[in-house]
């Protein structure tokens, strides 16, 4: 056996064995049904051979085959799909023997008790048993004596072996060997694993919606499987018990050993230890994920695309905004002018999943007052006469290398810091929790009418529509009091009201909400 290295042609005795013992090159397995290769991700495993999961189909009507399958002829076949085996007919004579009396016109003669024999009142002529609503029991096919006891391998009235019917093969058990299992008797050929079709070499088996499967067999379907190091979880310690964590975007398992490793700052899934699946690196250090980094807006000029559907957006629903400088930074710029302009700030943790509210725009805004001084004489005092205030945004700046529709939200997030300080009718001083609950609503309003959008377009689900999802699901799960409980409350009142416009008369006049 053996197989041989793709990439160093080094022959590796170890059959089993995942990667090249010469160069650690991951073994290229071939899918038997559409013969490409099986590097890495989801596989199965059926009778010794590696599949993808969409090609292990039904032999009847070429679907997917689920857990639960079944063999005939060598075909794997869904339940409904699997060909009916014909019924075993059996003709029978009017006249039965039992215990070497015959049986006639319905009657059992008893060789003890003759006509006073409680048996004879069970015996019927046409085979079917009269089981005196006590249940179970089976009927003798020689002499169609109802036996109470279901558990009797003979009649007890004439002693002919029972005959029972076998689950695996629809044949009948005369004689011989058979193996019983939860009631039921099997030929020892027939009691095979529902899995690979195999015999059982030892008592020992495991059972799963009715099924019995091998150790292996049943650990290949079932045992969740670890999406970081693709290794199954491990019980804990002197149980049988399994414990695993989940990541929040797609309920992808991990062993709690991975806790620590390192994140997709887009989509919070934690790095595999798998080689050729690690996740690529951003200049700053944070880290991305393959599937997020087809989507990535990575400079000032990509930029733009974002910055036109949000003014656009922002203008549907009633907000006009002057054009404002949108600037593309890493981590360690927007750390920095958050330090500068005493803004509070919670950048992501490589290693750490995210539960709170994360630092990834900034809005830099000034206001400043004028004051205009007149005096009535020439020795009198100055006096205060008007105070303009000179209201300004001067950029904004978002974190690069981020998803589009999360710089999408997270933009529509600033602009609304900018329409409020661009506005003379707003306070200067709104609290927190009503200012950021205000742009928080309309990232999250933005992203909802983006995912609207797509599925009128097209009903098939996206990479893009599931990241949206997600990123709303962060926004209304944030545990964060200004930010998560700032959201909250606005969307609250803004399913009270149903009017953006509203909301926003409410933040001139009350700064609250309505």
């Amino acid at each position: 056996m053996g197989w041989t290295c793709v990439q160093c042609t080094f022959l590796n005795a170890n059959d089993s064995a995942a990667n090249c013992g010469a160069c650690n090159a991951i073994r290229v397995l071939q899918c038997p049904t559409c013969k490409g290769e099986i590097k890495y991700g989801k596989r199965l495993h059926v009778n010794g051979k590696t599949y993808h999961p969409d090609c292990f189909c039904c032999t009847g009507c070429k679907r997917p085959l689920p857990s639960r399958f079944q063999v005939v002829n060598g075909g794997n076949y869904h339940p409904e799909c699997a060909p009916k085996s014909k019924p075993i007919t059996k003709t029978t004579t009017t006249t039965r023997m039992g215990s070497g009396k015959p049986v006639q016109n319905g009657k059992y003669n008893c060789p003890v008790q003759k006509e006073n024999c409680s048996k004879n009142a069970n015996v019927k002529s046409n085979g079917n048993a009269k089981s005196n609503g006590n249940g179970g029991g089976w009927n003798c096919p020689s002499c169609t004596y109802f036996n109470t006891n279901d558990a009797a391998p003979t009649c007890a009235a004439c002693d002919a072996i029972r005959i029972m019917k076998c689950p695996g093969c629809k044949g009948e058990i005369k004689f011989g060997q058979r193996v019983n299992v939860d009631g039921k008797a099997y030929h020892p050929d027939c009691f095979r694993c529902a899995a690979c079709n195999g015999k059982f070499t030892t008592s020992k088996f495991q059972v799963k919606d009715g099924e019995y499967y091998h150790h292996e067999c049943y650990k290949q379907l079932y045992h969740p499987r670890c999406d970081v190091c693709e290794g199954f979880i491990p019980y804990q310690p002197g149980t049988q018990k399994i414990s695993y964590k989940v990541m929040p975007f797609g309920d992808l398992k991990y062993c709690a050993e991975h806790e620590h490793r390192d994140r997709c700052c887009s989509c919070q899934r934690v790095e595999p230890t798998v080689p050729g699946r690690e996740f690529h690196k951003l200049s700053d250090g944070r880290k991305v994920c393959h599937d997020c980094c087809n989507y990535l807006v990575l400079d000032s000029l990509e930029a733009q695309g974002v910055v036109k559907e949000v003014w656009t957006y922002m203008r549907d629903i009633g907000i006009h905004l002057p054009e404002i400088p949108v600037y593309l930074v890493e981590s360690p710029v927007l750390n920095e002018q958050c330090n500068a302009h005493k803004k509070t700030k919670t950048l992501m943790k490589g290693n750490k999943p995210v539960e709170g509210h994360v630092t990834r725009g900034l809005c830099l805004s000034e206001v400043s007052q004028i004051q205009h001084m007149v005096r009535s004489g020439k020795h009198a005092v100055p006096r205060v006469a008007s105070i303009e205030k000179k209201r300004s945004v001067n950029a904004i700046l978002i974190l690069h290398g981020l998803p589009y529709d999360l710089t999408a939200s997270v933009l529509a997030h600033e602009a609304t810091h900018a329409y409020i300080k661009l506005s003379d009718n707003f306070p200067d001083h709104i609290p927190p929790k009503v200012e950021e609950g205000i742009c928080q609503l309309m990232s999250y309003l933005f992203l909802k009418y983006k995912h609207m959008m797509e599925r009128k377009n097209s009903k098939k689900r996206t990479y893009q529509g599931r990241l949206r999802k997600f990123y709303m699901h962060q926004l209304k799960n944030d545990i964060s009091p200004v930010y998560g409980d700032g959201f909250r409350e606005a969307y609250e009142a803004y399913k009270r009201v149903n009017s953006l416009q509203r909301m926003f008369d409410a933040i001139r006049h009350h700064a609250s909400f309505p």
